[in-house]
């Protein structure tokens, strides 16, 4: 049914360990004394710019964290791992092999470290756990005052990029693959559909070049996976990006939320982010069909267009930090950090070889942490080892740029590294790539360069990652590159494996098929519509598993604020019937549905959707004409938690009842008691919530179990499930 682990096992070996044996990452599991400080704590490349600048941008090194001994660093470890979320821990648990472990890249740099360098009057930019460094602006005085600093290990100059600006923007050139269109039927998006179809107009030669269209035929649109755009600014009102889901936006520029035009940009700032985020998740029927259409985006802006000065690295480092603290999957980037300002302090080529350049040892963490990194060769081509960093990262996929032709790009950058590694891994369209044209909410051109092809590769990692939520990001990696034309004979300057074929990859590679059931929409309710009573029921669509097992439903319902789980049920059907009693009326919920195979593997609805309780919702829950009611546990059986409804009738002459309330494992032994002696005016209607934990707090086994209600002395009893 599946293939092997032990046959991916040593396939994930073969690919990961090389990587750390070179040194790109460091594994950093424990504890190692402070790090030596520089011979010259202030470098002769730092010494260089301040002399050139008179103030400048550099990179100021710690010699720790901190952490004094191992017991420490092992405290400083623990409390930065409680904070890694669960998207990164559960990506990173892949990563590990099925065991998310904190490591000391979680440790945050030391504030005492950091109020000390701000103590000698340098202006602190950014502050990097991964380098365990701070970018600040200062002088020639202050970085002598810096260098003197016992916590300083070496001060640096912060590296700058060319940017990798579109190398020529005119009407994209006619296809004949532009009279196809999306297939028949209804497409979600974010709740909305094309029906009629509409066609992809001049965005479809791009993906039919790598078949990313094929599998979005496929149902593979990037739905659930997060993907971080780093570029110059969106305008997210564009119409081919207005649509798309938006989790999180950074601008690493302004330090603000606002990755839009705003005060103080100019006018075109926005225009190459706007134009790679459409070319890799855009959606306007008729204009632009990103691969990844249905992603959930992060939008960081990490370059300022306001002058000809070229960018400074330490931007983009926070922002993977940042988006890797979010739970990002994919990460598309279209900068390269190669040419300074003056050119005695450029990069040489000897620095390409994956581990000297920062964003290059940034662009590797990334991918050794779970997260697939699209990352452009630069524009600087046909000369070999015309690539910029971060492409020489290892674990990336470094993109080279062709024509509609397959007929590579004079421009686009060649490989090999430094050390002699094969770049890029794949290339795409970039050339005469159709892109949304920012300036206006309903324009359109072609344009070129890396920066295009790109995006291409970043949405149909998307797909895959999607389709593939079991594989590491190597595995993705080898994927794409073994279903790409030049497979066979894939070379290290100019084409790398060529470009890929997205259906390939997700199909026909050794690593076999998909083995999660197929992406699936939710239908109603539909989202942020109000429900029109309790009797109504959630529905949603088949999904077929790539193996033919037999499909298992859930449905959960989360109430709010917190979003704790109110109903958690299962079932073999696409609908359920609503759990009214539980539901208030006139209050927002949010659900979903997952759908499992015998094995296990769970894939969730594309979308979590809100509904709005109607007026008659929770009218199944009444008190009785007399005596009292111990309604079915909902859900049953229990995965999660479960509420455990009751009723009390007026009693003649009675105006209060003495209400106990407890759960029994099958033996008889108490687990639980939820409700102690309390009194309850009547009539009453209580709906309390069990968690699935015994009096100690530890969550009980699978099993039956029994409610017991008593009420001024009179009991009853019912039985419930619990499934781990």
């Amino acid at each position: 049914m599946h293939r092997t682990m032990l046959a991916r096992s040593v396939l994930l070996m073969l690919w990961v360990v090389p990587s750390i044996a070179r040194g790109e990452v460091e594994p950093h599991a424990r504890y190692a004394p402070p790090a030596p400080r520089a011979a010259s704590v202030v470098s002769p490349a730092a010494s260089a710019r301040l002399d050139a600048e008179g103030t400048s941008a550099l990179w100021v090194t710690f010699v720790d964290k901190g952490e004094t001994d191992a017991r420490s660093f092992s405290r400083a470890v623990a409390r930065a791992g409680e904070g890694v979320g669960d998207r990164a821990r559960a990506r990173r648990a892949r990563e590990a092999g099925g065991r998310f472990v904190a490591d000391w890249y979680d440790v945050p740099v030391a504030a005492r470290y950091v109020d000390g360098v701000r103590s000698t009057g340098a202006s602190v930019r950014q502050v990097s756990k991964w380098l365990n460094a701070v970018s600040v602006m200062a002088d020639r005085a202050t970085a002598a005052r810096l260098s003197s600093l016992p916590c300083v290990q070496s001060v640096t100059p912060v590296g700058r990029a060319q940017r990798i600006e579109p190398v020529d923007q005119s009407p994209a050139v006619p296809s004949p693959f532009e009279r196809g269109s999306l297939e028949s039927g209804r497409w979600n998006l974010s709740s909305l559909s094309l029906d009629p179809p509409g066609t992809y107009g001049p965005s479809l030669n791009q993906l039919n070049t790598i078949n990313a269209r094929a599998a979005q035929d496929s149902g593979y649109t990037g739905a659930g996976v997060v993907v971080a755009m780093f570029d110059t600014g969106y305008n997210k009102n564009h119409d081919s990006t207005i649509l798309l889901k938006r989790i999180a936006e950074y601008d690493f520029v302004f330090h603000d939320g606002e990755t839009a035009n705003q005060a103080g940009d100019i006018t075109s700032q926005w225009d190459h982010g706007t134009g790679t985020w459409s070319v890799l998740g855009g959606y306007k029927p008729g204009q632009q069909i990103g691969p990844a259409y249905n992603a959930s985006f992060l939008l960081a802006k990490t370059e300022d267009n306001r002058s000809e000065t070229p960018v400074e690295e330490d931007n983009w480092l926070a922002a993977v930090e940042w988006a890797d603290s979010l739970g990002c999957d994919v990460i598309s980037s279209s900068l390269a950090y190669f040419i300074f300002d003056n050119p005695a302090l450029n990069h040489t080529y000897s620095q390409e070889d994956g581990r000297t350049v920062p964003v290059t040892r940034a662009a590797a963490l990334a991918a050794r942490r779970g997260i697939v990194v699209a990352n452009a060769m630069g524009n600087s081509g046909s000369a070999l080892g015309s690539l910029q960093p971060p492409a020489d990262a290892d674990s990336i996929l470094s993109v080279g740029a062709v024509d509609n032709a397959n007929v590579i790009a004079s421009f686009s950058g060649r490989g090999p590294t430094f050390d002699g590694r094969g770049k890029p891994e794949v290339v795409a369209q970039g050339v005469f790539t159709n892109w949304a044209v920012a300036s206006s909410n309903s324009s359109y051109a072609g344009a070129s360069g890396t920066s295009l092809s790109t995006p291409l590769i970043g949405g149909i990692s998307a797909q895959v990652r999607e389709a593939h939520p079991e594989w590491t990001v190597q595995q993705i990696r080898y994927a794409l590159k073994v279903s790409a034309d030049k497979a066979a004979t894939p070379d290290s300057t100019t084409f790398g494996w060529g470009r890929p074929n997205t259906v390939t990859a997700i199909y026909g590679t050794p690593l076999g098929p998909p083995v999660f059931p197929k992406p699936f929409n939710l239908h109603f309710p539909a989202n942020a519509t109000t429900t029109p009573s309790s009797n109504f029921n959630f529905r949603w669509a088949l999904t077929p598993d790539p193996n033919g097992d037999p499909v298992t439903y859930r449905l959960r319902i989360l109430e709010p604020p917190l979003d704790t789980v109110l109903y958690d049920a299962s079932t073999t059907d696409t609908m359920m019937t609503s759990p009214g009693y539980l539901l208030r009326p006139g209050t927002t919920y949010k659900w979903f549905v997952s759908a499992s195979d015998p094995a296990g593997h769970e894939r969730e609805s594309r979308d979590r959707y809100t509904f709005i309780t109607g007026a008659t919702t929770g009218v199944e829950v009444t008190p009785p004409p007399s005596g009292f009611v111990l309604y079915p546990n909902r859900p049953n059986p229990v995965r999660s938690s479960t509420r455990i409804p009751f009723a009390i009738g007026p009693t003649a002459g009675v105006s209060d009842a003495r209400v106990t309330l407890r759960i029994f494992d099958a033996s008889g032994r108490l687990v639980r008691t939820l409700i102690e002696n309390e009194i309850d005016a009547v009539p009453a209607v209580r709906l309390p919530t069990w968690d699935g934990e015994d009096e100690k707090g530890h969550r009980v086994g699978s099993g039956i179990y029994y409610y017991r209600l008593t009420v001024s002395g009179r009991e009853t009893s019912r039985r419930m499930v619990v499934l781990r």
